[in-house]
Protein backbone atom coordinates (compact mmCIF):
# COMPACT_ATOMS: atom_id res chain seq x y z
CA UNK A 1 0.00 0.00 0.00
CA UNK A 2 1.07 3.08 -1.15
CA UNK A 3 1.38 6.32 1.22
CA UNK A 4 -0.17 8.83 -0.41
CA UNK A 5 1.72 12.54 0.20
CA UNK A 6 -0.48 15.15 1.19
CA UNK A 7 -1.63 18.19 -1.55
CA UNK A 8 -1.04 21.55 -0.16
CA UNK A 9 -1.89 25.01 -1.72
CA UNK A 10 1.17 27.09 -2.23
CA UNK A 11 3.31 28.56 0.19
CA UNK A 12 2.27 32.12 -0.77
CA UNK A 13 -1.89 31.07 -0.19
CA UNK A 14 -0.88 30.16 3.30
CA UNK A 15 0.34 33.29 3.60
CA UNK A 16 -2.11 35.39 2.64
CA UNK A 17 -4.69 34.06 4.21
CA UNK A 18 -6.61 36.32 6.55
CA UNK A 19 -4.69 35.50 9.95
CA UNK A 20 -5.79 37.44 12.93
CA UNK A 21 -2.40 38.54 15.66
CA UNK A 22 -2.60 39.53 19.27
CA UNK A 23 0.15 41.94 20.40
CA UNK A 24 0.89 42.18 23.68
CA UNK A 25 3.98 44.30 25.83
CA UNK A 26 6.81 43.35 27.88
CA UNK A 27 9.57 44.78 29.07
CA UNK A 28 12.80 43.17 28.79
CA UNK A 29 16.69 45.12 30.61
CA UNK A 30 14.47 48.33 30.74
CA UNK A 31 13.32 48.34 26.59
CA UNK A 32 9.91 47.89 25.52
CA UNK A 33 9.23 44.97 23.23
CA UNK A 34 5.91 44.37 21.46
CA UNK A 35 5.34 40.36 21.42
CA UNK A 36 3.06 39.21 18.32
CA UNK A 37 1.24 35.78 18.16
CA UNK A 38 -0.84 34.02 15.48
CA UNK A 39 -4.14 33.52 17.48
CA UNK A 40 -4.93 30.43 14.62
CA UNK A 41 -1.28 29.16 15.19
CA UNK A 42 -0.57 27.68 18.42
CA UNK A 43 2.92 28.21 19.39
CA UNK A 44 3.81 30.62 16.83
CA UNK A 45 5.00 33.89 18.54
CA UNK A 46 8.18 36.47 17.93
CA UNK A 47 8.89 39.41 19.35
CA UNK A 48 10.47 42.98 18.33
CA UNK A 49 11.40 46.89 19.42
CA UNK A 50 8.38 48.27 17.06
CA UNK A 51 5.34 46.76 15.49
CA UNK A 52 6.57 46.41 12.55
CA UNK A 53 9.69 44.68 12.91
CA UNK A 54 7.76 42.01 15.04
CA UNK A 55 5.34 41.77 12.23
CA UNK A 56 8.08 41.12 9.95
CA UNK A 57 9.28 38.43 12.66
CA UNK A 58 5.70 36.92 12.69
CA UNK A 59 5.25 36.54 8.64
CA UNK A 60 8.88 34.49 8.83
CA UNK A 61 7.80 32.33 11.80
CA UNK A 62 4.60 31.79 9.98
CA UNK A 63 6.90 31.14 6.85
CA UNK A 64 9.11 28.63 8.60
CA UNK A 65 6.02 26.96 10.30
CA UNK A 66 3.90 26.24 7.01
CA UNK A 67 7.27 24.40 5.48
CA UNK A 68 7.75 22.47 8.27
CA UNK A 69 4.12 21.65 7.61
CA UNK A 70 4.46 20.42 4.54
CA UNK A 71 7.59 18.67 5.07
CA UNK A 72 6.23 16.15 7.82
CA UNK A 73 2.98 16.11 6.27
CA UNK A 74 0.89 17.98 8.88
CA UNK A 75 -2.36 19.74 7.95
CA UNK A 76 -2.21 23.46 8.17
CA UNK A 77 -4.52 24.99 9.94
CA UNK A 78 -6.33 27.86 7.88
CA UNK A 79 -7.92 31.20 9.68
CA UNK A 80 -11.95 30.84 10.03
CA UNK A 81 -13.63 33.24 7.40
CA UNK A 82 -15.75 35.13 10.04
CA UNK A 83 -18.06 36.64 7.19
CA UNK A 84 -19.53 33.02 7.04
CA UNK A 85 -21.05 33.03 9.96
CA UNK A 86 -24.88 34.58 10.56
CA UNK A 87 -25.10 34.45 14.75
CA UNK A 88 -27.93 31.39 14.24
CA UNK A 89 -27.02 28.72 16.31
CA UNK A 90 -29.78 26.17 16.25
CA UNK A 91 -29.14 24.70 20.35
CA UNK A 92 -31.71 22.35 21.52
CA UNK A 93 -31.20 21.28 25.76
CA UNK A 94 -33.50 19.52 28.31
CA UNK A 95 -36.65 20.78 29.43
CA UNK A 96 -35.30 21.39 33.08
CA UNK A 97 -32.13 23.46 31.93
CA UNK A 98 -34.14 25.71 29.61
CA UNK A 99 -36.43 26.60 32.65
CA UNK A 100 -33.21 27.19 34.42
CA UNK A 101 -31.78 29.72 31.84
CA UNK A 102 -35.64 31.14 32.10
CA UNK A 103 -35.87 31.95 35.63
CA UNK A 104 -32.09 32.91 35.34
CA UNK A 105 -32.89 35.47 32.68
CA UNK A 106 -35.94 36.77 34.79
CA UNK A 107 -33.88 37.34 37.44
CA UNK A 108 -31.14 38.90 35.64
CA UNK A 109 -34.25 40.76 33.30
CA UNK A 110 -32.58 40.08 30.40
CA UNK A 111 -34.16 37.67 27.68
CA UNK A 112 -33.01 34.28 26.87
CA UNK A 113 -30.46 34.86 24.37
CA UNK A 114 -28.44 37.65 26.08
CA UNK A 115 -28.19 35.44 29.15
CA UNK A 116 -26.46 32.30 26.82
CA UNK A 117 -24.49 35.16 25.12
CA UNK A 118 -23.58 36.38 28.55
CA UNK A 119 -22.99 33.00 29.95
CA UNK A 120 -21.34 31.70 26.48
CA UNK A 121 -18.77 34.99 26.75
CA UNK A 122 -18.10 33.64 30.83
CA UNK A 123 -17.14 30.77 29.02
CA UNK A 124 -15.02 31.50 26.43
CA UNK A 125 -12.87 33.90 28.18
CA UNK A 126 -11.96 30.82 30.91
CA UNK A 127 -11.02 28.82 28.20
CA UNK A 128 -8.46 31.27 26.67
CA UNK A 129 -6.80 32.54 29.78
Amino acid sequence: MAIQKKKYKSLQYYLDLPWTYSIETAEERGKKLFIVRVNELPGICTDGLAIPEAMEGIKEAMEAAFKLYMKHGDDIPEPIDQSKFKGKIAYQTTSFRHFLIAKAAQKKHCSLNQLIDNLIDLGLARIQK
